[in-house]
């Protein structure tokens, strides 16, 4: 136990020197106590660094325990926190079973056996199987911010449903009608990019497939400064948040931003089209 409490301390004073044997020990101890900040903030960090499909839902608890969410925006998007340390000790764990020599065991094969006739095609059953989801992995995948994306943040944090916990009165968990936007306070100059955003994507026109006549219509003449603001994560989170319209809109915004990723586009597209035929 006084091995455990150490190795957290060495954790706080040096988060980068992580590996993978300590996340145990820290999802215990943020189990056993909820409000120890210091350690929640690092084993989010951990869960970022292995790509965890956790560590959106370990963000979104992180918020409910956290008063001021500005702060746990500039933590998220910092330096410190985007550094991975930690997959350097994945890969050379990686090596090392790689590294490992294994001695084949010779198996004798009764010829009986390479002259059975079972029709092993009757043992398939296609229903046992499930498909992987394409657009699943789309939404497990965690969730970069950058430092000018708060109105991605703010986007995605709608998705908690629960007010910032007053550790002070310990009050029990309410849910919330709304949220306030975390990013505090919120400038007029911010406001409104929101509201540039959500009209731009109420107005744009879907993108239709080109005919046989090709326009010689100038793409960037036809930008508007709503363009600017989108991005590949702002896109995620209306995935997100099951908002299949915009995320569709926003990916066809990014296939004007870029030509070069227009496949790479097209495909999560079509994705989220088969995912709502499907509701």
């Amino acid at each position: 136990m006084v091995e455990k409490y150490s190795r957290i301390n060495e954790l706080l004073s040096a988060p980068h020197e992580m590996m993978v044997d300590d996340m145990p020990i820290l999802e215990n101890t943020i189990k056993k106590f909820p409000w120890f900040q210091a350690a929640r903030s690092v084993y989010l960090k951990g869960l970022h660094n292995e790509s965890s499909p956790l560590y959106n839902k370990e963000l979104q608890i992180t918020a409910t325990h956290t008063a001021d969410r500005g702060v746990l925006f500039d933590y998220i998007t910092s330096p410190v926190f985007i550094q991975n340390r930690i997959s350097e000790q994945i890969k050379k764990q990686q090596d090392y079973l790689i590294e490992i020599s294994v001695d084949a065991e010779t198996v004798q094969i009764k010829e009986e056996d390479l002259n059975s006739s079972v029709n092993f095609n009757n043992t398939l059953d296609t229903d046992l199987f499930e498909r992987p989801s394409a657009t699943k992995s789309i939404v497990d995948k965690p969730l970069t911010f950058n430092q000018n994306e708060t109105y991605s943040f703010a986007e995605w944090l709608k998705l908690t449903t629960l007010k910032p916990i007053d550790r002070n009165q310990q009050q029990t968990i309410e849910k919330s009608d709304s949220i306030v936007d975390p990013i505090n306070p919120i400038d007029d100059e911010r406001a409104e990019k929101m509201a540039i955003i959500d009209q731009f994507l109420a107005e744009k026109p879907k993108i239709k497939p080109r005919k046989d006549k090709v326009s010689n219509t100038n793409i960037a003449d036809l930008q508007t400064p709503a363009d600017q603001l989108m991005t590949e994560t702002l896109a995620q989170v209306y995935l997100a948040q099951n908002n299949y319209p915009k995320a569709i809109q926003a990916y066809q915004v990014l296939v004007l931003q870029h030509p070069e990723k227009s496949g790479f586009f097209a495909d999560r597209i079509r994705e989220i089209k088969n995912l709502q035929s499907n509701i």
